[in-house]
Parts: C-alpha cells; sequence; structure tokens
C-alpha cells in the first residue's frame, strides 16, 4: 500500500512538472530542449521509481571519479 502511495505521488509530482515546462517549449518550437527535458524526466523518473520498489542503485562515484582521472591526467 505505501509504495503504491509513492508511486502515485511520483507520477502525479512529475505530470505536474511537465505540464508547467513543455507548453512553453513547444510554443517557442525548441525541440532541442524538450528532447533534453524529456530525456531528464524520464531519466529522473525511472530513477526515482527504483528506488521506490526497492532497487539497490549503484553509487555513481566510481564512474565520476574515473573520468575525471582521465581528464586531469
Amino acid at each position: 500500500m505505501k509504495v503504491s502511495l509513492y508511486v502515485l505521488a511520483l507520477i502525479i509530482i512529475t505530470v505536474l512538472l511537465a505540464l508547467v515546462d513543455l507548453p512553453g517549449l513547444l510554443k517557442k518550437k525548441a525541440y532541442k530542449e524538450l528532447f533534453l527535458i524529456v530525456s531528464l524526466f524520464a531519466t529522473g523518473f525511472v530513477l526515482n521509481l527504483l528506488l521506490i520498489i526497492g532497487v539497490k542503485l549503484p553509487n555513481p562515484n566510481k564512474l565520476i571519479v574515473s573520468v575525471l582521472e582521465i581528464f586531469l591526467k
């Protein structure tokens, strides 16, 4: 029951954010920005959904450190 309420809250919040941000981008015909925002919303939604249902996500610190070491050498 608790998980389904969190999922419902996640869906509602995501839809509300999309309703605020997307119409302006569509009116301006800013398709690159629209694609970026939709991609970020989708990524955030999926990651939050995985956390809500209890999936253990890997820590991104190791990847970040590896990439930074390549560029800082």
